[in-house]
């Protein structure tokens, strides 16, 4: 009796074609997500190999700058330490600046100029 009444009055093509929609919609939606995510991954890819090399290039720029520097000053501690006490500096300016909240806006502003 309720197929029929169902029937008649055509309530059930109506039921199919909105879970139609809504399976057409789901399936959108995760080709979306899909296409997003892969492109994302192709810009992180990229960026990633690029600061592996960065990473590299301090690496063994610092130890070549050290030997250098140990030469010039006879001493493998001296050499070092002032390489130690560069950094060491480098990150107390990077500890003092990063609750700066004019040097976050422009961070901010230069990041989102780039997207």
């Amino acid at each position: 009796m309720k197929n029929k009444l169902l029937e008649i009055l055509g309530i059930e093509k109506i039921i199919n074609s909105v879970q139609g929609l809504i399976e057409t919609r789901v399936a959108l939606i995760k080709e979306e997500i899909e296409e997003k995510v892969a492109l994302t991954m192709a810009k992180a890819i990229p960026l990633l190999l690029a600061f592996f090399a960065v990473f590299l290039f301090v690496l063994f720029g610092s130890i070549t700058l050290g030997i250098y520097l140990s030469q010039l000053m006879d001493s493998y501690i001296a050499g070092f330490g002032i390489l130690t006490g560069v950094y060491f500096l480098l990150a107390i300016f990077l500890f003092l600046i990063k609750d700066n909240k004019a040097y976050n806006k422009n961070f901010y502003d230069q990041v989102k100029k780039r997207k």
